[in-house]
């Protein structure tokens, strides 16, 4: 008799809501929208329409403050239009964990590739470092660096190799030389990253 009652309740307790359950994930699509809006940030006016992402996005934020990690030109990678010039946009969320590394495609009218423009409605003769796709890097891809992370109690150093190319004040990815172990750090400058424990 006492297999048969503990049956009964086991049966009885998985189907009480909240037992034997996960408690459901809350996660928030992103939206071109949103891409738009940090390219704005960033001094690079870009209307939603001109933003799409290339695969179905979410954060476990709702509205998280995205970094530009890189931008390639399309070139001969996609469909685009004559009358058209892309980007290919790698972006991340700020805080680490709240959303994956993704891709957004952005399309610029001919002759305005990624052109920073003041309220006057002019465009600038300085463009944003990270929009450029021929910007000069802080650090290259293959390039030997030392990656410092501190904190009350410790400060250590590691020998690091580039993965990614990287401007000053952008998180990139990282790998120690041998390539076992992967980390992102936002880059000092040619020869130094910085991350936190």
């Amino acid at each position: 008799m006492t297999a048969r009652w503990m049956s009964v309740l086991l049966m009885v307790s998985i189907s009480l809501p909240g037992w034997g359950q996960s408690k459901p994930h809350d996660h928030f699509p992103l939206a071109p929208h949103q891409v738009a809006q940090s390219l704005s940030v960033n001094g690079v006016q870009v209307a939603d329409e001109q933003v799409s992402l290339l695969a179905k996005v979410v954060a476990k934020e709702q509205n998280p403050a995205l970094d530009i990690l890189s931008v390639e030109p399309l070139g001969n990678r996609t469909s685009v239009k004559r009358s058209e010039a892309g980007s290919l946009v790698k972006l991340a969320c700020h805080r680490p964990g709240v959303c994956l590394p993704f891709f957004a495609i952005v399309r610029w009218p001919e002759g305005t590739a990624g052109r920073a423009s003041n309220p006057s409605g002019s465009s600038s003769a300085s463009r944003i470092d990270a929009l450029n796709p021929n910007a000069v890097f802080t650090i290259r891809a293959g390039a030997h660096a030392t990656m410092v992370m501190d904190d009350e109690r410790a400060h250590i150093q590691v020998a690091v190799v580039s993965l990614e190319n990287g401007i000053a004040g952008h998180r990139i990815r990282v790998a120690s030389p041998d390539h076992k172990q992967i980390y992102v750090a936002e880059v000092v400058n040619a020869n130094l990253l910085r991350r936190s424990f």
